[in-house]
C-alpha cells in the first residue's frame, strides 16, 4: 500500500489479516489496542487510509495524548448511514466471499474502488491476499463501531479522494465538523485510495501538513 509513498522517517504499521501479519486463529484481538501498543507509550503522528484511518482515529479519541498529528485518507465512520451504492456492493463481495471466490472479491473491489487503472493488479493481490489471512482465522475482531470524536485533541487532516464514492465525501465532511482542530481537503484525480493511486500529490500533501 505505501510503496513510493514518500514522507520520510515514516514507519508502517501492518495491521493483523493484512499483507504479511496474519490474524490469531481463535479468540479476540483489536487493531486499536496492537497500534496503540505499537507506539510504545510515544506521542506520534499517525497516517491511516480507508480502514486504517478508522483505526487511527480510534485511537486518537481514546489517547488523545497519544497522538499529536492525524491524517485521515478517505476514511470510514462505521455509525454511517450507507447508501444503497454501498450496500449492494457489501452483499456483492459478501457473496463472492461464502462461494469461495476470494480472486472474485479482489477483483471486485479494484473495480468498485478505484479512478485509476495503473495500480489494479496491485490492489486485486493485496486484497486478496487479505481475504486469504481472514479465511484462515476464526478470531473476533472487537474495534467499536464509534468514536468519540470530540475527544481527538491531534491536529488533524481529513483528506478525502475527489472522485471517491458520496459516501465517504459526507464522512469527510463530518469528520472535519466534529474533531476539534481539522482541516478538511479534497485530492484530485484520486477514488477512494489516494495513496495508491496519486502517491506523490497525497505525499507531498501529507508532508506539507506535518
Amino acid at each position: 500500500m505505501w510503496d513510493g509513498f514518500d514522507v520520510p522517517g515514516a514507519v508502517p504499521v501492518e495491521l493483523r489479516g493484512f499483507g504479511q501479519t496474519p490474524m490469531p486463529p481463535t479468540g479476540e484481538f483489536s487493531w486499536v489496542d496492537d497500534l496503540e501498543a505499537a507506539l510504545e507509550g510515544e506521542p506520534s503522528a499517525l497516517v491511516g487510509a480507508s480502514f486504517g484511518g478508522n483505526v487511527c482515529l480510534q485511537v486518537a479519541a481514546r489517547r488523545p495524548e497519544l497522538v499529536t498529528d492525524l491524517i485521515l485518507l478517505d476514511a470510514p465512520l462505521f455509525d454511517h448511514d450507507w447508501s444503497e451504492e454501498l450496500i449492494h456492493f457489501e452483499r456483492e463481495e459478501e457473496g463472492l466471499l461464502e462461494q469461495g471466490d476470494l480472486h472474485g472479491a479482489a477483483t471486485l473491489n479494484a473495480d468498485f474502488w478505484l479512478e485509476s487503472d495503473e495500480p489494479r493488479e496491485r490492489l486485486i493481490e493485496m486484497q486478496e491476499r487479505a481475504f486469504q489471512l481472514h479465511a484462515e482465522s476464526e478470531a473476533e475482531e472487537t474495534t467499536p463501531d464509534t468514536a468519540d470524536l470530540g475527544a481527538i485533541t491531534a491536529r488533524t487532516l481529513v483528506a478525502v479522494g475527489e472522485l471517491d464514492k458520496p459516501d465517504f465525501h459526507e464522512i469527510a465532511a463530518r469528520l472535519a465538523r466534529e474533531i476539534p482542530n481539522a482541516t478538511h481537503v479534497v485530492i484530485e484525480g484520486a477514488g477512494h485510495l489516494p495513496a495508491l493511486e496519486r502517491p506523490a500529490e497525497t505525499a507531498r500533501i501529507v508532508r506539507e501538513f506535518l
